[in-house]
């Protein structure tokens, strides 16, 4: 009897005007959309192997190693997130570039290269956008009347005066409602990653087929719910026009209202304060380094640590911002090597303190950061989770690596790097070498065997973990609105 009600229901919205509407309108969204978005996705992995080469080109024209970190730098590049095909995230808003020096700790990245203008009209809509708000619509169209229609059309008692309980209907109207609308779910999924395939530049690993098919299956869990919240409301009305009404107003609500009224509501509850008090802190910090590298050289007698060298010739160049500080000095040549030992005794103190400094200044930077702008993000997404839309777009931005959490893992990964180049400069003695402020070796100046940055990805079973709490909150939320559709359906009046 089960099968018999989900054929009749599957046959009736296929042959619904409804569900040739949302084939048309959700097909054409979904293969339009991932093909401007694989084309985005093509400009920008463009960018990234172009500022790849870049670095590798300015590192080759350093020639001595006090350059790093003032004329030249070394780059930690974010590479753009193949999936962000299918949720953006935070991809593209966040900086995908960040400055790696001893002298300096990034807290920040900027950003390299420029997306194509007009593809920025999509900047906002992604497959997961369309389906919070398309699939999401579409659901609620092909269950709002589920339960009341029948009963204003008087087939409701028909149906169950022959022998067919209310728990099986029930659950047939459900088994076919979401059969119904995973065929052009499905087909445009199809379709939109068969229009990927033709790019040149993409080529899903095994790992990406498998949070593709994680996105997927939220996806279903998330239109199940609104699905599931349709039937609940048709089996708390009699007529469908105010089942639509109400329904209308949920959908609204959870799609449009709350997840823009979090962003004000935070704003206002939790705004970001003043960043003076830390810059002058780290000031302070600055001027306590200069005081011991001042009295350190006095009591040498000395004001710069190549006085005593006899030079050729001879350079230096500072700057110093809020929080970070650097010096590049150079020596062409020597006529004698009278004052380079305390040459380089001097400058294997000063440099040793500088990135030692750094580390300072940067606990107090991240102070700010932890108590400000990353406290108020993560208020913004705890408060968000009220709705069911925030959770889906989380999640799926979880899998896809675009959420914020994947941009702070670079950024970690990135203060990671500048570790293992501190640790570089002092393993090979780099600060206490020639090789730090003149181009005279004894041997070939080879950068090859500097460490370079390279992004770890996040396992699946990581982001899984990650994204634990808000797949739980969807299947928790189905689960209470299908014990709210079937305790109403048990009570409700088909006469």
């Amino acid at each position: 009897m089960l099968w018999t009600i989900v054929r009749r229901e599957i046959t009736a919205n296929i042959l619904s005007f409804r569900f040739l509407m949302g084939l048309l309108i959700y097909f054409s969204l979904i293969v339009t959309n991932l093909f401007v978005l694989t084309r985005g996705y093509e400009d920008r992995l463009q960018s990234y192997q172009t500022a790849i080469r870049e670095n590798e080109d300015e590192i080759k024209q350093v020639q001595r190693y006090s350059e790093f970190g003032l004329t030249r730098t070394l780059k930690g590049n974010r590479k753009p997130k193949l999936l962000s095909i299918f949720n953006e995230g935070v991809d593209k808003r966040k900086g995908n570039t960040v400055t790696i020096a001893h002298g300096y700790v990034p807290a920040v990245a900027e950003q390299h290269g420029s997306d194509n203008p007009y593809l920025n009209i999509f900047a906002s809509i992604d497959f997961t956008v369309i389906f919070q708000v398309v699939m999401s619509l579409l659901a609620l169209l092909f269950s709002y009347d589920a339960i009341s229609r029948e009963k204003e059309a008087g087939t409701l008692g028909l149906a169950l005066s022959c022998a067919v309980s209310r728990p099986t209907l029930l659950l047939g109207k459900y088994i076919a409602g979401m059969a119904s609308i995973s065929f052009p779910l499905i087909a445009s999924f199809v379709a939109g990653l068969l229009v990927i395939q033709f790019s040149p530049y993409v080529s899903f690993s095994s790992s990406d087929w498998g949070r593709i098919l994680l996105i997927l299956l939220l996806s279903m869990l998330y239109v199940s719910l609104f699905f599931l919240i349709g039937l609940f409301l048709s089996a708390q009305t009699h007529r469908p026009s105010i089942t639509l009404m109400f329904s209308m107003c949920v959908w609204v609500l959870f799609v449009l209202v709350v997840p823009n009224l979090t962003v004000l509501l935070v704003e206002h509850a939790s705004p970001i304060q003043s960043e003076k008090p830390y810059k002058e802190q780290a000031s302070e910090q600055w001027k306590q380094y200069g005081a011991e590298v001042k009295d350190y050289f006095e009591k040498r007698g000395v004001e710069n640590p190549l006085d005593r060298a006899s030079l050729s010739g001879s350079g230096a160049s500072s700057g110093i911002n809020d929080y970070d500080s650097g010096e590049t000095v150079s020596a062409s040549g020597f006529r004698s090597d009278e004052g380079v030992p305390f040459a380089q005794e001097c400058y294997d103190f000063k440099e040793n303190l500088r990135a030692q400094y750094a580390d300072r200044i940067w606990q107090i930077r991240k102070a700010y950061l932890d108590e400000n702008p990353n406290r108020q993000s993560l208020l913004a997404l705890n408060i968000s989770r009220i709705s069911p839309t925030a959770v889906y777009y989380n999640a799926a931005a979880i899998l896809a690596e675009t959420d914020l959490g994947s941009f702070w893992r670079f950024m970690e990964q990135a203060r990671q790097y500048r570790r293992e180049w501190v640790e570089y400069l002092r393993d090979e003695k780099i600060f206490s070498s020639r090789r730090w402020f003149t181009t005279e070796f004894e041997e070939p100046f080879d950068l090859s065997k500097i460490p370079r940055f390279k992004e770890q990805s996040e396992s699946i079973s990581g982001s899984l973990q990650r994204a634990s709490l808000d797949i739980m909150i969807l299947t928790v939320l189905n689960i209470l609105f299908f014990m709210g559709a079937f305790i109403s359906f048990l009570r409700y009046d088909v006469v």
